[in-house]
């Protein structure tokens, strides 16, 4: 499944009657229900910053800031404690841009490389999943390849590039996880007979 972006939008402002006339209301909380009445409330939300959350505060211009919606969850209603609540849809539904479905890939060419090495090359802007490890080798005899996120090794067991000009996957990813500010970085742990380069790809899910 996917999460939908919801908010941020020309429409996304909360307004309330004030001394007759309807104006916009700042910082007022706002829950999100799959009814127009009564209903069960969607808690399972994420905020601008993809931290769990079960409402939604509007800005100082009444303004719905960006969030993200239950997993599958394409439209909900909008209850900001008045008399009736509000249809929202998520940006991109219709075209199924939604968390979760894009996948995007982060890489690097290491050139004539002579041994263990690792470079950080990417830091994770929020909560996203590595799918895949990828590696290409060009000359020499050998390399081995892994990938840390946060630290932690992305394959159990060291990608072998044993064949030379072909695309080699690696096993099951582990540790796939990244939350926002996690460090992705790729390695090269060993390498013989004097490769000319090693590239390094990452596909990773969850950036749409």
């Amino acid at each position: 499944m996917a999460r939908y972006e919801f908010g941020a939008g020309i429409a996304d402002f909360v307004v309330a009657p004030i001394d007759g006339q309807w104006t916009v209301a700042a910082l007022a909380p706002v829950t999100f229900w799959n009814a127009a009445e009564d209903g069960t409330q969607y808690t399972d939300l994420l905020d601008q910053s993809t931290a769990p959350a079960t409402a939604v505060t509007s800005d100082e211009y009444g303004a719905l800031p960006t969030f993200w919606g239950p997993d599958g969850v394409t439209g909900m209603w909008a209850d900001a404690g008045g008399t009736r609540r509000a249809w929202v849809e998520a940006r991109g539904a219709a075209a199924g841009g939604g968390i979760g479905e894009y996948t995007t890939t982060k890489g690097l060419v290491i050139p004539a490389p002579a041994g263990p090495v690792s470079y950080v090359i990417w830091r994770a802007p929020h909560a996203c999943t590595v799918t895949a490890v990828h590696g290409y080798r060009e000359g020499g005899t050998g390399a081995t390849i892994n990938a840390t996120a946060g630290g932690l090794d992305l394959l159990e067991v060291d990608l072998s590039l044993s064949t030379p000009d072909t695309w080699l996957t690696g096993p099951a990813v582990q540790n796939e996880a990244l939350a926002a500010g996690d460090s992705l970085a790729l390695a090269i742990r060993s390498a013989a007979g004097a490769p000319a380069a090693v590239t390094i790809l990452i596909d990773i899910q969850g950036l749409g």
